[in-house]
């Protein structure tokens, strides 16, 4: 069942069906990062609930880290291409391995991220193994318990041996009850990790048994099988869930505790366990993510026809170069492919309503991310260095901060200019620069920030309605070429190519909108 319904995801994929996906990771949006907003990587319809694989919190957690945050150092990204490639081609494995996962997600996402916080609190704390005395306890009156009762059985010195079996088992049960929430404390975490054990001991030993050629999956797999295997220590401590279970039966309690200090043991064991592993399972938790992260980067390899693994360099001069460059979440059938190539500082872009400049800018941001988090972008080439990305597309006014429109703009353009000023190699995405002010101020405006982040370190991909800006391509003081978008009318219906071509819009459809509207007349 659970390996039909990774087949289906898949499916799903090629249709926007996709967009019914539960896991979506809005969770992750962030004021700190409103690029991911601007982008559509978090949230509804976006490129985390398209592409994430994932099933547990700490693969969710870390693709979206690599998504928000993604990587400026060029080893490490070509590192995690590697292994994105070679899970790609692996495809027998990533399937078995997002199956084995996939009953992890019958717990929502803050569930199973509280019930593992407090698993390790109580992991952390300093919890002592029995010392002699409780030690010698837990094992002796047990023994003799039973040796009493045994005796009862057999007709040896019955009446005594029978006195002196309820005498230990109640012993016994007082003791266990005096100590029942110390013991339900520390306990009450592994009940609650049972059912996710499991899975988790699976996932380590599918990467444990697995052959891997890329230094990155290799290294992952060193984690697990360093000192000892990890997926043995899993399969103790599931053992242990699983002892645990049993007290949550309130006969099975009350029999298991007279006759066997049952909680006491259960401790026992789970303490013995935690002071060999409590400084590993982290780690081995985090290893399952990045496997899981790395499948997920490496999905549109497996749904998309246009796909290729970025280029990457390093340079101080920034380079963007790519050929039939798509946006991601456009159904592939539907989406247009663009070239573009960079070599201007400045790309002023003009062109009417819908034509497609915010969603080309859109293809570009979001196959950045994609770059630099090492998985696969929508293109059929994408050369590009590792710079800064930055973007000013869904400024939002705040009413109870006082913040318009306009001054949110400000707000994020003012970050970009600052991030400039240390010479920083980036690329800014702007849309619609300065539409919350009037026509006057926002051309002023709107020259002096393009002519100020245009540098010899950064691009800027300005689109405007304003032509005025078009004439920055003849101002001496920085590099800029225009570029356009256009519509054509068939039928009287108004159509669009959603191909950039190089000048400046001599076009606009607003009036003929407003007529299909039945504003105008």
């Amino acid at each position: 069942m659970n390996h039909l319904s990774v087949v289906n995801d898949y499916l799903a994929r090629f249709s926007d069906d996709w967009k019914n996906f539960t896991i979506d990771g809005v969770h992750y949006l962030d004021p700190a990062f409103l690029e991911t907003k601007d982008l559509d990587i978090f949230g509804r319809h976006s490129l985390f609930q398209y592409i994430c694989t994932a099933s547990t919190i700490w693969g969710q957690d870390q693709l979206a880290e690599w998504l928000s945050r993604p990587d400026k150092n060029i080893s490490e990204i070509k590192k995690r291409q590697q292994a994105v490639e070679e899970l790609a081609h692996k495809q027998e494995f990533s399937m078995r391995y997002e199956t084995a996962a996939r009953s992890l997600r019958s717990l929502p996402y803050d569930t199973a991220k509280k019930i593992m916080q407090e698993f390790f609190q109580t992991q952390n704390k300093l919890i002592q193994q029995p010392n002699s005395a409780v030690k010698f306890i837990i094992y002796f009156f047990p023994v003799m318990t039973l040796a009493f009762f045994a005796a009862a059985l057999l007709n040896f010195q019955q009446q005594t041996a029978l006195s002196c079996f309820l005498l230990f088992t109640t012993f016994q049960l007082i003791l266990s009850l005096l100590t029942y929430q110390r013991h339900s404390k520390l306990l009450a975490p592994i009940y609650k990790m049972n059912q996710t054990i499991t899975p988790y001991r699976r996932l380590i030993n599918l990467l444990e048994k697995e052959t891997f050629d890329s230094p990155y999956l290799s290294s992952l797999q060193c984690e697990l099988t360093e000192n000892n295997s990890a997926s043995s220590a899993l399969l103790e401590l599931e053992q242990i869930a699983d002892s645990v279970v049993v007290r949550h039966n309130l006969f099975a309690l009350i029999l298991c505790n007279s006759l066997f200090l049952y909680d006491f043991h259960c401790a026992r064991k789970y303490m013995k366990w935690k002071d060999l592993y409590q400084n590993s399972l982290q780690n081995w938790l985090t290893t399952i993510g990045k496997a899981e992260a790395l499948i997920s980067l490496g999905a549109i390899s497996l749904t998309k026809e246009t796909h290729s693994m970025p280029q990457l360099s390093n340079q101080h001069h920034p380079k963007l170069s790519a050929t039939n460059i798509r946006h991601p979440l456009i159904k592939e059938s539907l989406a247009i492919g663009n070239d573009v190539e960079l070599i201007h500082a400045a790309c002023i872009i003009t062109g009417s309503n819908m034509s497609g400049k915010t969603t080309f800018m859109r293809s570009i941001g979001i196959n950045l991310v994609l770059a630099y988090s090492g998985g696969y972008c929508t293109a059929d080439s994408f050369h590009v260095s590792v710079m800064e990305l930055c973007t000013s597309m869904r400024t939002q006014d705040n009413i109870s901060e006082g913040i318009s429109t306009f001054y949110a703009e400000l707000i994020r353009i003012k970050k970009m200019v600052e991030l400039s000023s240390q010479h920083t190699p980036m690329i800014s995405l702007i849309d619609e620069i300065y539409k919350g002010t009037n026509t006057k101020d926002r051309i002023y405006a709107a020259l002096e920030t393009v002519r100020t982040l245009a540098k010899p370190y950064a691009f800027v991909i300005v689109t405007t309605h304003d032509f005025e800006l078009c004439d920055l391509e003849n101002d001496k003081q920085i590099d800029a070429e225009n570029y356009y978008f256009s519509e054509y009318y068939e039928q009287d219906k108004i159509r669009f190519d959603y191909k950039i071509k190089k000048g400046r819009s001599s076009t606009s459809n607003a009036r003929d909108l407003l007529r299909m509207a039945g504003i105008l007349k």
